[in-house]
């Protein structure tokens, strides 16, 4: 059974959106938080995959800010939040640990810009991403299949977005 997202979307106070050199805006820390601390609780609404298919089609809506929920469900965020600013990074400092919830991975210095690894909260099949992070372990191609890749699994161990926890579990079974 799907766990239920808050209506909306919470970010740590220490986080501010400003240009970002990975791409366009990014979430940054305006403070140190440490390791381990909550830096966003996602919320939104639960969306089927077809339900999705009909909000990425529908030409009044300009972005969906989306995420892999539970079995067929996806959670679609509300618009304009500053964590939907958060940019992916192959060496991200934040992670999951609950179904909408990201920590800080390690300490976080301010000034930094907060990433989270875009392949721990989607396997849609045709998702594909041209990555510019620039850190040393830059997959140059972020895909909805990485959640398969072995080097990821070991690095990131359970903080997936339940939806690719339940893939992995599976086939490892």
């Amino acid at each position: 059974m799907a766990v239920q997202p808050e209506p909306d979307c919470w970010s740590h106070p220490h986080l501010e959106v400003r240009p970002s050199a990975v791409a366009g805006d990014g979430l940054f820390a305006t403070a140190a938080i440490p390791a381990g601390t909550v830096v966003s609780r996602l919320g939104g609404r639960l969306v089927t995959w077809a339900e999705l298919q009909d909000l990425f089609a529908d030409p009044g809506i300009p972005y969906v800010d989306t995420i892999a929920g539970h079995g067929d469900l996806h959670l679609v965020l509300p618009p304009g939040r500053p964590i939907g600013k958060s940019n992916h990074s192959c060496d991200p400092n934040l992670w999951w640990v609950a179904p909408y919830t990201l920590v800080a991975r390690r300490d976080l210095r301010p000034g930094e810009e907060v990433t989270n690894d875009y392949a721990t909260s989607t396997a849609a099949p045709d998702f594909a991403m041209e990555c510019r992070c620039g850190t040393a372990l830059c997959r140059g191609l972020i895909t909805g299949a990485d959640w398969r890749r072995a080097d990821l699994r070991r690095r990131y161990g359970d903080h997936w977005t339940p939806a690719l926890l339940t893939l992995i579990r599976a086939e490892r079974a």
